[in-house]
C-alpha cells in the first residue's frame, strides 16, 4: 500500500485545467490502486509554517549542532513537523497553475533546503 500526496496549487482549484487534470488522474489511480492513500494538500488553504528569520536561525543551529532557542525551537519543530509528513508519501502529484509552469513561488520560498531535504525522494 503506497502514500500519495496531490499537491494543490492553483487557486483556481476547480476552474483551473491543471487541478482538472489531476482530479482526472487521481480517479483512475483510485480504480487501479484502490489499497493506496491518497491526501489533498491544497496550498492555499493549508497551515504552512513561515520560514522566517527564527526557522532559518533555528535550521542553520542545526547544521552547526548550536542549541536552539526556545522560539527556534518551536518554528523548527513545525518545519521538521511538516517535511517529515512530507517525505511520508511515495508519490506525489501536483497540480499547478498554468500561469507559473513550476512549483509555486509561495511554497518553495516556504520550503527549507537541506539539511532535512536534502536526500532524494522516493
Amino acid at each position: 500500500m503506497a502514500k500519495l500526496l496531490h499537491i494543490q496549487a492553483s487557486p483556481m482549484h476547480d476552474r483551473s485545467y491543471s487541478a482538472r487534470a489531476a482530479k482526472a488522474f487521481l480517479e483512475a489511480y483510485r480504480k487501479a490502486h484502490p489499497a493506496d492513500t491518497v491526501e489533498a494538500l491544497d496550498l492555499w488553504a493549508a497551515d504552512l509554517p513561515a520560514f522566517d528569520g527564527t526557522a532559518a536561525s533555528g535550521k542553520y543551529k542545526v547544521m552547526r549542532g548550536h542549541p536552539h532557542t526556545e522560539a527556534e525551537a518551536r518554528a523548527w519543530s513545525r518545519v521538521v513537523e511538516t517535511i517529515t509528513h512530507f517525505k511520508s508519501f511515495d508519490k506525489y502529484v501536483v497540480s499547478s497553475p498554468m500561469w507559473n509552469f513550476g512549483v509555486p513561488w509561495s511554497w518553495s520560498r516556504r520550503w527549507p533546503p537541506a539539511p532535512m531535504t536534502s536526500s532524494p525522494l522516493r
